[in-house]
């Protein structure tokens, strides 16, 4: 009895252990499914969006360069001797303006000279009039005149057109071609010694005072042009043909240090040839500085936006938001979605592309962590409409503790 007592003891126990342990499995199996299932809900991610609108698009290609003056000449004496003016010494930084005297040398012997010529040549059209009035009486009346004109104290005219040959020997026999040209010459010579600013600008050189003396061949300054000026600015073969060079483009200039004080120029040429090192082309800008202003005198380092040319039915879109296959991110129907894109151009930080998406599509400009395509999203635009809530909500509690 106590061995069948015991016996039935035994299995009873186990009997219980094995009804506890299924118990217990199935409250176990019960609370895991309960996590997978709390596992499964996705969390939605909160993203940043913007709208794709498109429109007509005028493309600005940027760059920068120094300016440099379109006009520089250098001054390189003609006529030796002694200097009898120099505007301000000749000192670096001079402004002169159009047709004022820069520098004038002593002439007084060339000048001389040159009277001395003016003479001989009245006194040999002077004795010439008598043999032609007595030949041809409309040669007279038209040489006649001419001698009227002569002054020794004056630029010697034109001579008058030649009628016949007998004119013209008689005109070659009494020397008045050759001393009409030995004329000429002079005046050429004596306008050496004076020198006279061809445009307005600044003159560079190391200075030379009244009294000093100046050979043939010495440099005497450089003058370069302030108003009429250029840049030479270096753009990319992709960047070139952005640019419609059919009519002059237009350039906005500015410095970095101020970029509210803009002028305005044009693109009237470029090079053709390629540099090798940078692969660039040099465009060139031409603009004018009327008023001389500081910012953009030759030297100045500036920067331009170029007018490029103008695309039809375009958006622009964050450049770091398409991927190396053209593709962007966006959020459909509040889930992860990805096009493609056509990109015309890239300018800086921004991509150019072709209108081949939904109209208003919004594209996702949060960079985001392991994106999974259909993957449940929201604009950041709504979290924080929910977010200016929250003050709302504390500000009634502390006052419902303050009553």
């Amino acid at each position: 009895m106590k061995l069948r007592k015991s016996t039935l003891i035994k299995t009873g126990s186990v009997i219980g252990i094995v009804i506890l342990g299924i118990l217990i499995m199935s409250v176990l199996g019960s609370t895991e499914k309960e996590s997978n299932k709390r596992d499964v809900e996705q969390e939605v991610r909160l993203v940043k969006t913007e709208s794709v609108l498109f429109g007509d698009l005028v493309l600005e290609i940027e760059g920068n360069g120094v300016i440099e003056s379109q006009k520089t000449l250098q001054v390189i004496c003609q006529a030796p001797g002694e200097v009898m003016f120099a505007k301000n010494d000749l000192k670096d930084g001079t402004f002169i303006k159009k047709g004022e005297l820069i520098l004038q040398i002593d002439s007084r012997e060339v000048e001389n000279k040159l009277y001395t010529l003016r003479s001989e040549f009245v006194n040999s059209v002077a004795l010439v009039l008598p043999e032609i009035k007595i030949e041809d009486k409309i040669a007279y009346q038209k040489w006649s005149e001419y001698f009227s004109k002569l002054d020794i104290h004056q630029p010697i005219p034109v001579l008058p057109e030649i009628s016949n040959s007998q004119e013209k020997t008689k005109l070659s026999t009494r020397g008045i071609y050759s001393k009409y040209y030995a004329v000429n010459n002079q005046e050429i010579l004596l306008s050496k010694y004076r020198i006279i600013a061809p445009f307005t600008g600044y003159i560079k050189s190391n200075g030379i005072i009244k009294g000093s003396y100046v050979s043939s061949g010495q440099r005497l300054l450089t003058l370069s042009d302030a108003r009429n000026i250029e840049i030479a600015v270096p753009l990319l073969i992709d960047e070139i043909n952005l640019i419609d060079f059919s009519s002059p483009a237009d350039v906005k200039i500015y410095t970095d240090k101020n970029i509210d004080d803009v002028v305005y120029g044009k693109i009237y040429r470029k090079e053709t040839l390629l540099n090798r090192n940078s692969q660039t082309l040099n465009v060139y800008v031409t603009f004018q500085n009327n008023k001389l202003r500081p910012s953009f005198l030759p030297g100045n380092y500036v920067s331009v936006k170029i007018d490029g040319m103008k695309l039809n039915d375009v958006a622009k879109i964050p450049r770091y938001v398409v991927d190396n296959e053209d593709h962007v991110y966006t959020m459909e129907d509040g889930k992860l979605a990805r096009r493609e894109v056509e990109v015309v151009t890239i300018q800086g930080d921004v991509a150019i592309i072709k209108n081949t998406v939904p109209d208003e599509m919004k594209i996702i400009t949060t960079i985001l962590q392991k994106p999974l395509i259909g993957m449940e999203i929201k604009s950041v635009n709504e979290s924080i409409e929910l977010k200016e809530e929250i003050p709302v909500v504390k500000e009634e509690k502390q006052l419902s503790q303050t009553d």
